[in-house]
């Protein structure tokens, strides 16, 4: 019966995670001529620097560990966000003017008071109330769907 050394250990690991448990079993008894591979699979996890991920069933590789960091964390996330210096420059930049903005509000409270003319909201009995002759006669067109 050989020992395995830890240096044989990524090939183990790599056949576990493609193949599983039964093709790494079969492998390390013909090549090691270990009755029991169990045992080498708990050495190998307990050994530092092999993961062994329960949720995924396989070992965490350095692939995995580089896939890893090329996605961020929420903590690096918000990090990064609260990091950032706000610069006011910008923001004055995209945000309209303070005209349009009247303009807008104008516009706006006149369509809805022109609405309120014709539709009456209860939410109490959670009831629309239409007033379509008022309308009709107003020149509008009710449309339903």
């Amino acid at each position: 019966m050989k020992v395995i050394d830890e240096k044989d250990f990524p090939a183990i690991i790599r056949i576990y995670n493609r193949d599983g448990k039964k093709a790494v079993n079969k492998y390390i008894r013909s090549t090691y001529g270990i009755k029991n591979p169990w045992s080498v699979m708990q050495r190998i996890r307990k050994t530092p620097g092999y993961d062994y991920d329960d949720v995924r069933g396989c070992f965490n590789t350095s692939d995995d560990q580089h896939e890893e960091k090329i996605f961020m964390s929420i903590d690096d996330l918000c990090k990064h966000k609260a990091d950032k210096p706000s610069d006011e420059s910008e923001s004055t930049v995209s945000r309209p003017s303070v005209s349009m903005e009247d303009l807008i509000r104008s516009l706006i409270s006149d369509r809805l008071l022109e609405l309120s003319r014709y539709v009456t909201l209860e939410a109490a009995s959670r009831t629309i109330l239409i007033d379509q002759t008022s309308m009709i006669s107003d020149g509008y067109h009710v449309v339903t769907h």
